[in-house]
Parts: structure tokens; C-alpha cells; sequence
């Protein structure tokens, strides 16, 4: 995996950033806005060669790869270019390669400049046609059903008033000149492939606009004083904003591994296109108004630029009718063998996977799961840590699997990121629960770092043989997520300590051998400055574990120590230096993300698509019925967008990148995904939907019930998606820490 621009690359997206902030300020759009046209502009685009991009060098034109013009599409959408461009470059790339001598006359008329083109974005069905920029274009591709054509513009078309200063115009299909190009099949493949164009750099346009949008309602937020603060300090301004940015660079990730799909011919290539689409066309607008939000009443007045991005993003998301019709699109090629022809997205210098190494060891893991059969009472508990399996915990270990990322003298495999990824994919693809590997490994790494020698000689061997488990005790009753403000007592006595208090939430205790105990020995010290950790025996007299039954079928615990006398030696960093020692832990948790989430968010798509297509609906199945497809549709977006976002970072954690809040983003939106996936997904497919496990008609055993309440638990475990929200505004978008 390498998600870094190369340098050809950065300096195109440096080149076109420089010449639109310079053709395209928003003095110059709002000029530009009665015709939706940009003369000045245009000359610049046809002089530099933009327009002509993707034509091939022997006609004129660039030659450059569809990633290249999705670069060039993301900077008309930060600088609100005005014009038909997106359109224009479409329309050029998909001629391009046709043999035909009025095509190729046309090609060489863009690249030019005498032509001004657009796309009709759906097959031509009546007397009129609505075109982008078509009072500003004097040529529009076509289909007429088996016909592509070139529409000539009528004469005297005239822009009509709209939202966004398109140059819409209404084009009298009879009154315009026709060129042919192409019949039959032909004629479909170029059309296709020509609007599939479109639809991706349309998504990069609006996911530039909708990034850009974002940057100034932050920005603005962080400089506006309200109540002697910057309103940014709170979280009903700072965690839309955080929603915002989280679907727009999940939706920029979707949208590189689109074109990555196109380019390697991968089996999603056909459906991931629309889909990236339909996500980046309803999360443009929703940023562009959380961000024109922030500014109150100001965001009103015309002075303000964040009204162009408002109305802007609007316009482009519906050029192409409903946002949601891309999802039904989508959802045909993927469940209903849709078929479609794919522009050709030449070489794309970024590169996804896990790489061949990572491969390689994810086929040795599908081979010693395979001799390791789980039992079906086990798959049922793979969200808990009941299903925690000592025998085959213990067999991972011999094989050096349960921790395969440490060092061979610690018991691992010294396996990388990739690989280990590879490994946690595969252990939750068997049902296999990772809880107790992740937790166990998060403290273990704790005690490497932090920990006296003697302890670790002690510990780490037992968690590495897979004989110790390892539980977390920070919670308690009255503080939540709020670690720092914990009670329970630690206070010296010679060379032990003795520990009072209470945890909640302390999963695992009741399996485990040991807890990672937040304890304050210093009540008089600041909040963050008189905590201390200890790594607690679980055997140790004094501790009690009662059980605490949770709605999504798990045993989590609630745990009482009573005068817990404990050797110093137990304690795990300096002493009052514990925030330091729990913020590296945290930051491993969250690192490695939510236990869980992808492979749940999957099954229930998958347990819904086979419900639709056993129930009736109307005269057939429940799968024909567009309005299921859509939402469908819409569910796989949520995945593809969550999953994006964790590759980033995934690679961004490898690569030691800057903290842009990327981990934050991928938990935040993976407890958002889990919880509305489940819920819509429940209503698509009720009543069938709430029966529970065992009953005759339930969705797939079971899987949509149970996923709701599996979400609504993960929203809050590993850090609520509060927490995690104003991270992601501090660290991606530079505001202000948000804590109320």
C-alpha cells in the first residue's frame, strides 16, 4: 500500500491550485455567475491544455490518467470554477478513442478551443433536454437510444436562473443539429464510458468543494469569540464539522480506490464508480451547510463566500438528477449483474492492498484455520469475550500468531502492520473474537515500554505462551470517558501499595489474570498529575468481579478492590506519571481501532440482500424494487467509505504520517456506520428484521436485530464517538480543544 502523491502528481494538483486561485477567486465567480460561463477562464484552460487532459498525445492532447484528471476536478471544486469543464474533459476523453472522422473532428475542435462541450446526462427521452452549461456550450453529447450523437445548441439559448449559476439551459431536441458518432452497442460502451467519467470527476469536484467548505467554516469558528470563547471550543459547532470532514476525505479515499479498482480490473470496478459518486454528491452539500452554519447569521449575507459553496455544491450534486439514483446504479451492476462499460483510467500511481508479503502470510493463517476448526457456539460470541477460546488462544501462541507483530525473543513473528492486518482479517472472517488478543496485546505493549524489568520477565512470558489475559480497569461510575477524573486509591505502605475503589466496565475480568488498574495517588495534585498505573493480579485478596449483562449479548464486569495490598513492583511507570503511561496505551486502542465493525457492517448487507431477493415485493422479488436497491446502495457506501478510512489509517500509522486525526476519522465514522446501517437496514427489511435468533423468518439467523444492538454498543466502546469527534476537529482541522 502506498497512498503518497507522487511527485508528478503533487506538482499537477500544485499547478491547477495555483492558476484557479488566481482565474477563479471568488470575486471572479460571482462575476462569472448570471452566464455560468468564464471566458477569461476558458482561454487559460484551453491554452495550459486541461480541457484535453485525457486526449491522447497524438491528438493534442495530454494523455494524462484518469487519476491526473480527478487532481485537476478536485481544484475546480476548491476554487468554484465556473464552467462546463468537468463535462468538457469527459466528453474529449470518451471521443477520443472512437473511429470515427466526425468524432476525432470534434476532439481536435476541445482541444482547441472552438468547441465548448457537455455531457446530456441521461439518454435523451423527450422533446427537451436540460443541459449543463448549455447556454454556455455549443456541442452535447448524447444518446438517442441506439444512437450517439453530438447535439448542435440551438440558436439563441439562453441561460436559466438556478442555484448555482450552471448556464442551465433547455435545449428543443428537434431544433438542434445532429452529428452522428456511433450505433448499436458501440454507441452505448461510449456513452457509458463517457458519463462514468463524468461521475468521477464530478465526485472529486465535489469533494474538493466540500473540503474547501469545511476549511473556512473551521477557521471561522476558531477565530469567532462567543461567551469570552471561540465557539469552536464547543461541540454543537465542532462535531458537525468533524461529521463533515469524515464523510468528504472518506469519500476522496472511496474515490482513489475507484480508480484503482478501474485501473486493476478489480471485481468492484463496475459498481464503486456510482457509488463514490452518490456519497461524495449528498456529503458535498451537507458540509457546505454545517460550514455556512458556523457563520450564523453572516453566512447569510451575499458578502460572505461560504454562500457560493452552498449553493455551488447543491447544483453540481443534482445535475445528474437524484444523488440517490447513483446508488440503484450501483447496486444493479453489484447484485443484478449490471454490466458497464469503464473509461479507461490508464496507470494509477497509488496503490492499495495489503501488498504480496501480506498476502503471502494471510494464505499460512487460512491454513492453520483451517485445522482449527470453531465451534457454531463460539461464532455466536465473537463479540464478547465469551468467546474467548483458551485451546485455540494457546495454539495461536504456539504458532506465534497471537501477538505475531512482537519480536521472536517476546514470542512473535516480528510480522509488519500489513501482515498483521491480514491476520486480524482472517481471525474475524472464522468468527474468531479478537477482544482478548487486542486488549491483552494493548496492555502487554504498555508493560514493555513502561514497566519494571521484573515484571516484564514475569508478565510478558505468560501473555506470550497465551496463558494470561489481560482486562482494563479505567472506567468508573462517575467519570466515564473522562479517565483523568478517576478515584480509586492507591496509597503507599512500605514497599506496597494499597488500592480502594471501583471500575466498571472492567471486560474480561472475569477470564482474565490480570487488570490494567488506573489508580490516583496524589488527591491533592492536579487532575492529570496524581494518577498512577498498576498491572493488578486478578487472584490478588480483596478483588471482586461481579457481572454486568449488556444488551448486545455480552459479559462485561463491574470490579471492587477492598484494601488490595500490592507490591511496588507492579506498578507500570513512574509514580503520578500515569497519564503518560495510559495516553500511550489509549493511543494504541485507538489505533488499532474498534474491536470489530467492518466485517459486522458486510454480513448485514449481505443478510439483507439475501432477504430481498427470497421476499416478494409487487410482482417480483424484493431486490427489483428500486427503492431497495437504493438503500442498499447507500448501506454499501457507508461500508466501502468506513473502509477507506481505516486503510488510511492503516498506512498513515506505517508510515509515521503527521496526525490529521485519520484514526479518529476511521473509529468515528465505523461507530456511525455500524449503528445507521443496522437501523435502516432493520426498516428496509421489516417485520422480518426484529426476529431474533431462532426464529423461522429472520433475517439471515438473525444477523440485522443483532447488528443493531451490536452497533449501538460499539458507538460507545473504545471512546464514544463524542470524544473521538473533537479529536478528529482539533488535529484535522486545527480548532480549538472541544470538551463542552
Amino acid at each position: 500500500m502506498d497512498l503518497s502523491l507522487p511527485e508528478e502528481q503533487q506538482i499537477l494538483r500544485d499547478t491547477f491550485s495555483q492558476l484557479f486561485a488566481e482565474e477563479s477567486s471568488p470575486d471572479r465567480v460571482r462575476a462569472a455567475e448570471s452566464e455560468g460561463f468564464d471566458a477569461a477562464l476558458w482561454k487559460q484552460l484551453v491554452e495550459t491544455g486541461a480541457l484535453a487532459i485525457r486526449v491522447p498525445e497524438a491528438a493534442g492532447g495530454a494523455g494524462a490518467s484518469l487519476f491526473d484528471a480527478v487532481l485537476l476536478a478536485e481544484q475546480v471544486g476548491r476554487h468554484l470554477a465556473t464552467g462546463p469543464i468537468l463535462e468538457t474533459i469527459a466528453v474529449a476523453s470518451a471521443l477520443a478513442p472512437l473511429d470515427s472522422p466526425a468524432a476525432q473532428k470534434l476532439v481536435g475542435e476541445i482541444v482547441e478551443g472552438g468547441r465548448v462541450a457537455s455531457l446530456a446526462l441521461s439518454p435523451l427521452s423527450g422533446p427537451r433536454v436540460l443541459v449543463s452549461g448549455g447556454a454556455a456550450v455549443n456541442v452535447a453529447l448524447a444518446l438517442e437510444g441506439d444512437v450517439l450523437i453530438a447535439l448542435e445548441a440551438p440558436v439563441d439559448v439562453r441561460a436559466m436562473p438556478s442555484l448555482g449559476g450552471a448556464a442551465l439551459a433547455e435545449w428543443e431536441v428537434s431544433a438542434a443539429g445532429r452529428i452522428e458518432l456511433a450505433r448499436g452497442e458501440e454507441a452505448h460502451a461510449f456513452y457509458e464510458r463517457a458519463r462514468g467519467e463524468w461521475q468521477l470527476l464530478m465526485a472529486a469536484a465535489l469533494g474538493g468543494l466540500g473540503h474547501r467548505a469545511v476549511e473556512i467554516g473551521a477557521a471561522y469558528a476558531t477565530e469567532r469569540i462567543q461567551f469570552d470563547r471561540p465557539i469552536g471550543s464547543f461541540q454543537a459547532i465542532a462535531h458537525p464539522l468533524a461529521d463533515a470532514v469524515t464523510a468528504i476525505e472518506g469519500g476522496q479515499v472511496l474515490l482513489w480506490r475507484a480508480i484503482h479498482a478501474i485501473a486493476h480490473e478489480e471485481p468492484s470496478a463496475p459498481w464503486i464508480g456510482p457509488l463514490v459518486y452518490g456519497w461524495l454528491a449528498q456529503a458535498a452539500p451537507t458540509a457546505a451547510r454545517v460550514a455556512l452554519h458556523t457563520h450564523g447569521g453572516y453566512g447569510l449575507s451575499m458578502e460572505y463566500d461560504i454562500q457560493l459553496f452552498l449553493r455551488r455544491a447543491k447544483t453540481w450534486a443534482l445535475l445528474a438528477g437524484d444523488p440517490g439514483d447513483a446508488y440503484v446504479e450501483a447496486a444493479d451492476r453489484r447484485w443484478r449483474d449490471g454490466r458497464a462499460a469503464l473509461p479507461d483510467a490508464g496507470t494509477m500511481p497509488i496503490r492499495f492492498g495489503l501488498g504480496e508479503k501480506a498476502e503471502t502470510f494471510r494464505g499460512e493463517v487460512l491454513g492453520f484455520l483451517e485445522g482449527h476448526p470453531i465451534d457454531e457456539g463460539l461464532r455466536a460470541k465473537r463479540h464478547s469475550f465469551e468467546g474467548h477460546d483458551p485451546a485455540f488462544h494457546r495454539a495461536l501462541a504456539g504458532q506465534g500468531l497471537l501477538y505475531a507483530s512482537w519480536p521472536e525473543e517476546y514470542g512473535g513473528q516480528g510480522r509488519d502492520p500489513f501482515e498483521s492486518s491480514a491476520l486480524a482479517q482472517e481471525l474475524e472472517r472464522a468468527g474468531r473474537t479478537t477482544y482478548t488478543i487486542q486488549t491483552t496485546r494493548m496492555v502487554a505493549e504498555t508493560v514493555m515500554e513502561f514497566g519494571h524489568e521484573d515484571l516484564k520477565r514475569d508478565v510478558l512470558p505468560q501473555i506470550a505462551s497465551g496463558e494470561a489475559l489481560c482486562s482494563l480497569g479505567y472506567t468508573e461510575p462517575a467519570s466515564g470517558s473522562d479517565v483523568a477524573a478517576a478515584q480509586t486509591r492507591a496509597v503507599r505502605d512500605g514497599d506496597d501499595w494499597v488500592i480502594e475503589g471501583q471500575k466498571m466496565f472492567t471486560s474480561g475480568a472475569d477470564i482474565g489474570q490480570y487488570v490494567f488498574l488506573l489508580t490516583r495517588t496524589d488527591p491533592d495534585a492536579p487532575k492529570h498529575r496524581g494518577l498512577t498505573m498498576f498491572l493488578v493480579p486478578l487472584d490478588t485478596a480483596g478483588v471482586d468481579i461481579q457481572p454486568i449483562h449488556t444488551l448486545s449479548d455480552e459479559r462485561t464486569n463491574a470490579t471492587y478492590y477492598s484494601a488490595v495490598r500490592l507490591p511496588d513492583r507492579y506498578r507500570v511507570g513512574e509514580v503520578n506519571g500515569g497519564w503518560s503511561v495510559i495516553g500511550y496505551a489509549l493511543h494504541l486502542e485507538h489505533s488499532a481501532g474498534v474491536a470489530g465493525g467492518q466485517q459486522e457492517l458486510e454480513e448485514m448487507i449481505a443478510a439483507t440482500v439475501g432477504w430481498a431477493r427470497s421476499r416478494e415485493r409487487g410482482e417480483g422479488c424484493a431486490l427489483d424494487d428500486p427503492r431497495v436497491r437504493e438503500r442498499l446502495g447507500h448501506a454499501a457506501a457507508q461500508s466501502e467509505v468506513t473502509e477507506s478510512l481505516a486503510l488510511r489509517g492503516l498506512w498513515c500509522g506505517v508510515t509515521e504520517q503527521p496526525n490529521r486525526g485519520e484514526g479518529a476519522m476511521a473509529a468515528t465514522l465505523k461507530k456511525v456506520a455500524l449503528v445507521d446501517v443496522a437501523s435502516d437496514l432493520m426498516d428496509l427489511a421489516a417485520p422480518d428484521s426484529v426476529l431474533s435468533r431462532g426464529a423461522e423468518r429472520a433475517v439471515d439467523g438473525g444477523a440485522l436485530e443483532f447488528g443493531y444492538r451490536l452497533g449501538t454498543a460499539l458507538a460507545i466502546y473504545g471512546g464514544t464517538k463524542e470524544i473521538l469527534k473533537s479529536i478528529v476537529t482539533q488535529t484535522a482541522l486545527g480548532m480549538p480543544r472541544s470538551r463542552s
